[in-house]
């Protein structure tokens, strides 16, 4: 492994209380050192800002590169012969599919920033967990079947409701069933029965509505969860990633605030001035992700987002979004290429 994915690693592993923001601004510093000196699209966007590494002494100062500029350029420090993984929004693999190559280094940086970062969002998880999603080898574009595989699922349904129905009724011991709501609500649409998972059972929803013809409302599909499944709100969790983002962010219960972990920064920023938005207002949430090695570390969200003292509210997201005060739009980058 390269000594700065190595030191990112230990800083991962880190316990939080003893990670300081000195170590995360210099290993954010140095990567983005890495990055310029080998992502040539991204050290485009970043000489058009005159932001090079010798003008750069702060993390929030490290250009961001728009989400949307993974659909259009090949954005890895390595050529892309030398990946060994590339995740595809949306599942899919058309031309606009975002596209999030990693080498070796950052594809064991992510499962470490994965396992870790679940560990330590859910610690009183139950141990077996199971995926209503398609495994990892039917899905291998799939960073949440990715997820879900190198987080040791052991089992996964997909498009087989009566299956998991069955295998539900037969559950002794408590389980982690993680999926996405639409899944859940494709089981719930589709069949008139309730189960009650044994106590101590845990459920994490992953969103996951887009494009589909029906959208339940988060109350709505917590309500079901304890009427369907047995599983009280309080026990029924969100997880929030992007298929550009090594790390995810989670959410507890009904409570709406996103938290992610130590090695991850976050900012809100004001669409059309480009600077932090004022305490308690909306902005353009914008991630600093330490464990996105091969890519770019600082990624500019098209959603909306405010900040709060230990993570953000997440409003979804902005329409027709306005990333001129942020960062260059991705029409600008591509002009620059």
């Amino acid at each position: 492994m390269h000594p700065l994915a190595q030191q990112i690693s230990d800083f991962i592993h880190a316990d939080p209380s003893r990670a300081t923001e000195d170590e995360f601004n210099a290993l954010a510093c140095a990567l983005f050192t890495y990055q310029y000196e080998r992502n040539g699209p991204y050290r485009r966007l970043c000489d058009s800002e005159g932001a090079t590494p010798d003008s750069v002494g702060r993390w929030q100062d490290i250009p961001a590169v728009p989400a949307q500029a993974f659909k259009l350029f090949d954005l890895s420090c390595v050529p892309i012969q030398d990946t060994v993984a590339v995740f595809h929004s949306s599942g899919t693999t058309g031309p606009q599919a975002s596209r999030h190559y990693l080498d070796a280094d950052a594809l064991a940086l992510y499962g470490t920033s994965l396992r870790r970062g679940f560990a330590r969002a859910l610690p009183q998880r139950p141990p077996t967990l199971w995926a209503l999603m398609p495994p990892p080898d039917a899905a291998p574009h799939s960073s949440l079947s990715h997820m879900l595989g190198a987080l040791g699922a052991q089992r996964f349904f997909w498009k087989d409701d009566d299956a998991l129905a069955v295998a539900l009724r037969g559950l002794r011991k408590p389980i982690t069933l993680f999926g996405t709501a639409f899944a859940f609500v494709q089981l719930f649409d589709g069949t008139g029965e309730s189960w009650r998972l044994p106590d101590g059972s845990l459920i994490v929803e992953t969103g996951g509505f887009k494009g589909r013809s029906r959208e339940v409302p988060r109350e709505e599909l917590y309500s079901l969860f304890e009427t369907r499944l047995g599983v009280p709100a309080g026990r029924s969790h969100s997880e929030y990633g992007m298929c550009e983002m090594a790390s995810q962010f989670y959410g507890f219960g009904l409570e709406p605030v996103k938290r992610g972990p130590h090695w991850v920064r976050t900012r809100a920023l004001d669409p059309e001035t480009g600077q932090d938005a004022a305490p308690g207002q909306a902005g353009l949430l914008r991630h600093c992700d330490l464990a996105n090695v091969n890519s770019v570390l600082a990624l500019q969200t098209q959603d909306m987002g405010t900040l709060t003292e230990d993570g953000f509210l997440l409003h979804g997201r902005a329409p027709d979004a306005d990333l001129r005060g942020c960062s260059l739009t991705v029409e600008e980058l591509w002009t620059a290429r």
